[in-house]
């Protein structure tokens, strides 16, 4: 299956895309990731680290769905390029992604950036449209993952409680702001599949988002 993760610009997507492709790997699902994004950030995370031990691809471009053939028995995660910058690159990915996920800081400001953007498409629209290009004419699932989680506030539970009450389909676990993980991404991972990442990929097994084989 293909998982599109994606987010408008900064909003820690390829930190999660790394550590989630880790999680997997570490629990023995058959891995590979891809890096859409034209920063190549991801891919340079993977170089600077001395490889990982799944690939990682390169591909931002707007003939994503064309060129990439998803694996059958694993899991693509691809880093999409910023939806607010490469609207193409999302459109493109999207035509072919089983779930979605929408990483972003449970804020005001980050909710404002994916509902009500000024200068781009918001987050659902950009899901929604690619139903048209998708067999049954049916988006991909769309999920939340809330990042860069303060300890001892109350904002994260209201902000999804106030998504859920809109409709957004909203994960429990949320990824904490730590700097073993905001630094993580010039350095090689490991026990990724210990922490959040790892509650993440076992929640997402119990709804029945991924499975093995």
């Amino acid at each position: 299956m293909l998982i599109a993760n994606i987010s408008p610009r900064s909003m820690g997507k390829t930190t999660d895309t790394g550590f989630m492709a880790h999680a997997f790997h570490e629990v023995d699902y058959p891995v590979r990731a891809w890096d859409a994004d034209e920063s190549q950030h991801l891919k340079q995370w993977s170089e600077a680290a001395g490889g990982f031990p799944f690939p990682v691809e390169k591909n931002a471009t707007a003939t994503f769905a064309e060129d990439v053939q998803p694996l059958k028995d694993g899991i693509d995660l691809v880093d999409v390029g910023h939806t607010e910058n490469h609207p193409h690159i999302a459109d493109s990915v999207l035509k072919i992604a089983d779930l979605a996920i929408l990483h972003m800081e449970p804020s005001m400001a980050d909710w404002q950036r994916v509902t009500k953007p000024r200068t781009s498409t918001a987050i659902s629209d950009i899901v929604a449209r690619s139903a048209f290009a998708r067999p049954g004419r049916q988006a991909p699932p769309l999920w939340v993952l809330f990042n860069r989680v303060r300890p001892g506030v109350n904002s994260a539970k209201e902000i999804r409680d106030m998504m859920r009450e809109a409709g957004w389909n909203v994960f429990t676990v949320m990824i904490p702001v730590r700097d073993e993980i905001k630094q993580a991404t010039a350095f090689p991972v490991e026990r990724a599949s210990r922490g959040p990442f790892g509650e993440l990929v076992t929640e997402m097994e119990t709804r029945g988002l991924v499975k093995h084989g």
